[in-house]
């Protein structure tokens, strides 16, 4: 696309505060994506399971929903299955199976007695099974008999009734016993190994037994997922239980519910428990930002109430009580946060303090939200403010007793104020002025006014937008003018010592002031050597560079167009490289003036060309 020429455009380069773009919005950007992957990394390959991967702590557990919860057999489901003797079931007449094993036991018992070695061939798991030894302890366990001189026929029998139950909560139970030697209800990670080697070589599965040793680890792995080395009963209990249904196809919702808690890591298990980790697992990523946050709200507070004590103690205090204190001290926390909230916005200080020491320590990159915070405070400061004085103050000053008035403000009035007079006072017009002015400015600062313009009904459509935001915000500087008259006329306090608005004030503003007129003096003229539109509403421009003008990989720059507005002035990512001997720069249409800017290229583009296609 050709372009006129002689079509200027300005650009306003900040070498300083690029370099803050560069080391904070990129570094920004590639956490973001490094934070994406790694949740994404947390998933595992077994649908309808909450899960998280075994290397790494979960930030997150995910359902993945559906009505029915297939799943894929896992590793730690396969090891699982040797233990077959869970759902073995007795073919046949139960008395025909009862009457084989009474046989076997008197001709291998001794004077009534069956000994260990013996119980595994008499219930017809063969002889010298290592597996049918700790089968054998784990039920004299559960029994609570002594088997020290063996177990007569009629333990053999109690014996043979649990082992040939259906309930699979008898027999889970047996396995447990089997496993927890020493009664406490964990589960070691060579527990499980040894009961799975033994069931292995009990059921013949040499290849099973290799790999107990791995499986043993995933189950661990799976069900651990705190890594205290060990697992409680009732979590194999689940596992186990949803292998064999699985098997079965019985798996139950609540089966499902009850395994998917067995993988989630214990902090995460309690509702309250959960948001509290979340909280402190945020504040330690995000630890900058919490002792930030916490120190300014710490020194809102502390003038408050140190402004509040003040007033207390003053004579003022027997006519307008603690509505006074309240407005005092709202007001303290003004002058404060009305001095804080200019210097997030001081781009080449940031871009200094990040060179120091103190950018490990303070969140330089979130000065924009910190901003938006400060704002905040200044809101509430000047709502509790305005409404102490308006609903409180004025009208006790203009309503008390003549007499006690003059007793108390006879050193300041020659006569008791009315309302009205209170309000056309230089601190109470100048305090509804600022109200004004402020709520104006803070209303089309908004996301929805800013940002989705083209949302809004009428006639808010017409008024919204980044350029009408621009506009507004500048009515500050009228704010902080009327402030600090509003802050030296006071009306109970004399002295200029005592009025200390200024003096908050002082040094931002002049740090401010500076870094604005440094940035107008770094404006420079460039030609457009070419633009393009691309689909997608982006336009790409492409700029002669400036002679002098260096920059690298991932700056920004400032872009104004003065057919659009010789005031606006939008940051855009430099994507032409640093040896490149133009500047380019790719704007998203967004906004009324990214919208403006298109439209201006677009009435000197020409049209595309287009080629019909025969087929010969």
């Amino acid at each position: 696309m050709d372009l006129d020429p002689s079509e200027q455009r300005s650009i306003m380069s900040d070498q300083r505060g690029m370099s803050s773009i560069r080391s904070g919005g990129l570094s920004r950007e590639l956490s973001t994506r490094k934070s994406m992957l790694q949740i994404e990394d947390t998933r595992l390959s077994v649908p309808g399971m909450l899960s998280r991967n075994a290397s790494k702590r979960a930030n997150s557990i995910r359902r993945r929903d559906g009505p029915m919860l297939e799943r894929q057999v896992s590793s730690a489901a396969r090891g699982l299955s040797g233990l077959r003797f869970l759902d073995r079931v007795i073919t046949g007449k139960e008395g025909d199976a009862w009457m084989g094993v009474e046989k076997r036991f008197h001709r291998f018992s001794k004077n009534g007695k069956l000994q260990r070695e013996k119980f595994g061939i008499c219930i017809g798991m063969g002889d010298g099974s290592e597996f049918s030894g700790e089968l054998f302890d784990a039920l004299a366990r559960r029994k609570g008999i002594d088997v020290s001189e063996g177990i007569t026929l009629g333990q053999v029998k109690i014996f043979w009734e649990d082992l040939t139950k259906e309930d699979l909560d008898t027999r889970f139970h047996i396995f447990f016993d089997m496993c927890d030697k020493n009664g406490d209800g964990l589960l070691t990670e060579e527990d499980v190994k040894e009961v799975l080697i033994m069931s292995a070589s009990a059921n013949k599965l040499s290849a099973f037994k290799k790999q107990a040793g791995t499986y043993a680890a995933l189950i661990m792995e799976r069900l651990d997922p705190d890594q205290h080395g060990h697992i409680e009963m009732w979590q194999l209990e689940t596992l186990l239980k949803s292998t064999t249904s699985k098997e079965t196809c019985k798996l139950t919702a609540e089966d499902t519910t009850d395994l998917a808690k067995t993988m989630i890591p214990e902090d995460y298990r309690n509702p309250m428990r959960k948001f509290c980790t979340k909280m402190f697992e945020s504040g330690l990523e995000h630890w900058k930002i919490v002792w930030v946050l916490f120190l300014f709200w710490e020194m809102n507070i502390a003038l408050f109430m140190w402004k509040f004590h003040q007033y207390n103690l003053m004579p003022s205090f027997q006519v307008l009580g603690y509505c006074s204190c309240t407005a005092k001290g709202a007001g303290e926390t003004l002058k404060f946060n009305m001095a804080l909230i200019l210097l997030p916005v001081c781009r080449r200080t940031l871009t200094s303090i990040r060179e120091t020491f103190l950018g490990k320590l303070l969140p330089v990159d979130e000065n924009i939200n910190f901003h938006k915070i400060i704002a905040l405070a200044i809101v509430i400061g000047s709502v509790v403010h305005t409404v102490a004085h308006l609903s409180c103050n004025f009208i006790r000053l203009s309503t008390c007793p003549n007499n006690q008035f003059m007793a108390v403000f006879g050193a300041l009035f020659t006569q008791q104020p009315t309302y009205m007079d209170l309000l056309l006072s230089t601190p109470g017009w100048t305090g509804i002025a600022m109200m004004i002015l402020m709520a104006i400015s803070f209303l089309f600062a908004t996301s929805s006014f800013r940002r989705n313009v083209n949302n809004l009904p009428r006639p808010f459509s017409d008024l919204a937008g980044f350029t009408s935001f621009w506009y507004t915000h500048h009515l500050l500087i009228i704010v902080y003018f009327l402030f600090i008259a509003h802050g030296y006329f006071l009306i109970l306090t004399v002295g200029w010592y005592r009025k200390t608005t200024w003096m908050y004030l002082l040094i931002p503003m002049v740090c401010y002031a500076s870094e604005r007129i440094l940035t107008t003096d770094h404006t420079l003229k460039v030609d457009t050597i070419k633009a393009i539109i691309y689909t997608g509403n982006v336009l790409a421009l492409y700029m002669t560079k400036p002679q002098g003008f260096k920059y690298k990989s991932g700056m920004y720059l400032f872009v104004q167009c003065p057919r659009i507005s010789r005031f606006e002035w939008h940051p855009f990512t430099i994507t032409s490289a640093p040896g490149d001997d133009y500047l380019s720069v790719h704007i998203r249409t967004l906004g009324d003036w990214t919208k403006a800017l298109r439209e201006e290229f677009a009435k000197k583009c020409r049209p595309a060309v287009r080629l019909n296609r025969r087929t010969v």
